[in-house]
């Protein structure tokens, strides 16, 4: 096979995911009795039945990276995260086909797709710059079972905020991006390159979802594409001891601030964190922000603009962590501020469903 350069090959990617992710779409008549997304449930916005496995076509445009990019060591990095994110992909479908999956049983196999990529390239976790912790992941096991639980919980997280036209797979694209800059800038560029690849092969499922909704992202696409991306950034901390474990928080930092915030509301209204609601950020934000304002537009499009809002959360987090990848009391910082940003934020806009009635958009499920 001619090897491409690598923006043909970047573009091909993109191609790749665009045209399998409308494949999926336009032969929804063969496969939609176990595909579709139905509209109900305590979670679901949605107006119509829409397919909700678009991990398949994401997985097989990155399969498509590994074929065409020419680099070997992005190839290496593309190939663990096909392998090992596996068992979160097709974890993910089962749940899309037969909606009867546990919360419990995702996250659990999610998490083995982080310790099976640890263990097969011996790489983990073994620091976040905390004396007493970085002691103890000094132990390999424990570095497994604490990457295993970091990925696990990241890709947990993206599948969390997939509640609206490209909202998660936007944020990923962002996340992706973010950590491609970073690597340029210390100078690993096949990660860089597994990174835009990465961004790639979701940009081509983006482009079918955003902003028209005919293809969702589904359990399996979420958990598939959110382990790839908590993959690459454990590979960054490790290869480059200078750059701050907090910088990979940060670029997953929208995602796991609404995790993290959701537990503990759910722990304080005492819901098991697992137990489905309406009460994310997102889902406050379309409902009594967005909705109000733009009657006017077609419900699909009042969807996608919740997206365009909630990425500004993205970019919050990521950019620092683009600026200042080095500097961890800082970046730290920030993520303290991005937890009590979002806090005040929720606040402001719940008091505005107390005050006024909640209304409905068109929107994919929002997952738990």
């Amino acid at each position: 096979m001619p090897e491409l350069h690598p923006f043909a090959a970047f573009s091909v990617i993109l191609a790749i995911g665009f045209v399998l992710a409308q494949a999926i779409v336009l032969s929804a008549h063969k496969h939609g009795h176990l595909t579709m997304d139905l509209p109900t449930g305590v979670q679901k916005f949605h107006l119509d039945p829409t397919p909700r496995v678009g991990g398949v076509a994401i997985y097989l445009a990155l399969l498509g990276a590994w074929l065409l990019l020419p680099d070997a060591g992005t190839g290496e990095i593309l190939g663990v995260v096909l392998l090992a994110g596996l068992p979160a992909l097709c974890i993910g479908l089962l749940e899309d086909v037969t909606k009867r999956v546990s919360v419990r049983s995702r996250l659990f196999t999610t998490m083995g797709s982080g310790g099976l990529a640890a263990l097969v390239t011996g790489v983990g976790l073994t620091r976040v710059d905390i004396p007493l912790a970085d002691l103890l992941l000094s132990a390999w096991p424990v570095a497994v079972l604490f990457t295993a639980f970091c990925v696990g919980g990241v890709a947990n997280a993206f599948n969390i905020i997939d509640g609206f036209h490209g909202l998660s797979s936007g944020t990923l694209i962002i996340s992706a991006l973010g950590l491609a800059a970073i690597s340029y800038s210390v100078g690993d560029p096949a990660l860089a390159m597994a990174a835009i690849a990465l961004a790639a092969a979701v940009g081509g499922f983006w482009l079918v979802n955003f902003p028209w909704g005919k293809l969702f992202l589904g359990d399996g696409g979420a958990y598939f594409a959110g382990f790839a991306l908590a993959w690459l950034t454990v590979i960054l901390l490790v290869r480059h001891p200078q750059v701050s474990p907090w910088a990979s928080v940060l670029l997953c930092g929208y995602p796991t601030v609404e995790a993290v915030y959701s537990i503990f509301r759910r722990r304080r209204m005492r819901q098991s964190p697992g137990q489905p609601d309406r009460h994310h950020l997102h889902s406050l934000v379309a409902t009594q922000l967005v909705q109000p304002r733009l009657r006017h537009l077609p419900a699909n499009l009042r969807n996608a603009a919740v997206s365009v809002l909630m990425w500004g959360c993205a970019v919050v987090a990521v950019t620092p962590a683009v600026l200042f990848p080095t500097q961890g009391n800082l970046l730290l910082a920030v993520l303290a501020g991005c937890f009590v940003a979002y806090h005040l934020v929720y606040r402001f806009v719940a008091a505005t469903a107390v005050a006024g009635p909640a209304v409905e958009v068109g929107a994919p499920s929002a997952r738990p």
